[in-house]
């Protein structure tokens, strides 16, 4: 069965300052290298230290991807691991039109792209070029239209930073909390929230014991068929999910 939303709010959920009452972290990341916010730097700097794979250390010159949408005006909700790091991204993350729209989504500003790697303004960067053949099955099958599609759709990462390769999750990076760093207290509530808003359905891509440990009822929402590749088709899912998936974007 797929959670589609089980609590009734007659209001649009506002989350320019808050998560349901949880201040946004992100509204206080700097504008400049490194894109770390203050209240994660020791953590990620105890991060950096542990781990003996240089392409799983945090790229800081990266701006974080948390999340990617609108909460208010998504339909679908992506649960991920952490956004990757493409070459392009060193060249993107400078370029002012990009950052704008980058720190407008950190800070839950409306935009004409929500989820802005799919704008063609942008065509070219290393998100979109990831996220483009991802999800082209869901918006084709859909019939919406791209800007549509883009205000309907929202991606949370498990954990907020760039790196090379998946983080490590090791109980010496994550301790007792199940957390490398304070912000994902952040991302985990939004998950949370979003899943319990009407008319939204949640979807895992990966890490199903990640978001369990999170939440025990994100545990408990469908996951993509083959969590390594990503694709969000109806050959990665169960039939009857990937309907519901068109179901509520069309809606």
């Amino acid at each position: 069965m797929c959670r589609a939303g089980t609590v009734d709010k007659e209001t649009k959920l506002s989350f320019d300052k808050t998560c349901l009452g949880k201040p946004n972290p992100w509204l206080k990341l700097g504008q400049e290298v490194p894109y770390i916010l203050r209240s994660d730097d020791q953590q990620i700097r105890r991060y950096n230290e542990l781990v003996r794979n240089k392409e799983k250390e945090v790229i800081s010159s990266s701006i974080a991807e948390p999340f990617i949408g609108n909460p208010d005006t998504a339909r679908l909700v992506l649960l991920s691991l952490n956004p990757g790091h493409s070459e392009k991204d060193t060249e993107w993350h400078k370029k002012e039109d990009f950052k704008r729209a980058m720190f407008a989504n950190l800070q839950h500003e409306p935009q004409p792209y929500p989820f802005y790697p799919l704008n063609p303004q942008f065509n070219g960067n290393g998100a979109g070029e990831w996220w483009r053949p991802r999800t082209l099955e869901l918006q084709r099958e859909s019939g919406l239209k791209p800007e549509t599609f883009a205000e309907r759709l929202l991606v949370i990462e498990w954990f907020p930073y760039h790196t090379m390769r998946s983080p490590v999750r090791s109980r010496s990076i994550c301790g007792t909390t199940g957390r490398i760093c304070e912000s994902q207290r952040y991302s985990f509530q939004l998950a949370k929230d979003m899943s319990q808003k009407r008319g939204v359905l949640v979807v895992g891509m990966r890490s199903r014991r990640l978001w369990a440990e999170a939440d025990g009822d994100l545990g408990r929402i469908p996951y993509l068929n083959n969590p390594q590749c990503g694709y969000v088709s109806r050959g990665n899912t169960d039939p009857t999910l990937f309907r519901q998936m068109i179901t509520v974007l069309s809606a």
